[in-house]
C-alpha cells in the first residue's frame, strides 16, 4: 500500500527550461496580405522575450516559433544557434529562419516565440 510519502527534500526553486511569448490575433491573418503586420508582431514578441531574458539573466541557444492556423493546426519550428543570444535583433533573425521552413497554407490565428536551451548570463 502506498501512503504518498516522499523523503526527498522539497525543491522550491528550479531553473526554467524555456521562456516564451505568444499572442492570439483578433482576426485570423493572411501570411501574404498581412505580412507587414505579422512582421511587426514578430518583432514585438522578440522584444518582449529579449526583455524577459535580460531581466531573468539568461541567453538562449535555441529559438523556436509556434504558429496556430485556422482550424487549430499548430506548427512549431526550432533553430539551434552556434552561440547563445539575448538581443531582440538576434531573436528576430533566428525566428525568421524558422518561419522560412513553414508552409503557410492557411490563415494564422496565433504566433509565439520561444527561447530554449537557456544559459545563465554573467
Amino acid at each position: 500500500m502506498h501512503h504518498g510519502r516522499d523523503e526527498r527534500p522539497v525543491v522550491t526553486h528550479s531553473e526554467p527550461v524555456s521562456i516564451s511569448r505568444e499572442t492570439t490575433f483578433e482576426r485570423d491573418l493572411d501570411a501574404k496580405r498581412d505580412r507587414a503586420q505579422l512582421s511587426r508582431i514578430l518583432t514585438q514578441l522578440c522584444e518582449q522575450l529579449a526583455a524577459d531574458l535580460a531581466r531573468k539573466g539568461y541567453a538562449s541557444r535555441t529559438v523556436g516559433i509556434k504558429l496556430r492556423f485556422e482550424g487549430f493546426r499548430t506548427v512549431t519550428r526550432d533553430q539551434t544557434l552556434p552561440e547563445a543570444v539575448q538581443s531582440a535583433e538576434e531573436l528576430v533573425h533566428a525566428a525568421r529562419l524558422c518561419l522560412k521552413r513553414v508552409d503557410f497554407d492557411a490563415r494564422l490565428r496565433l504566433m509565439g516565440v520561444r527561447a530554449g536551451s537557456l544559459v545563465r548570463q554573467g
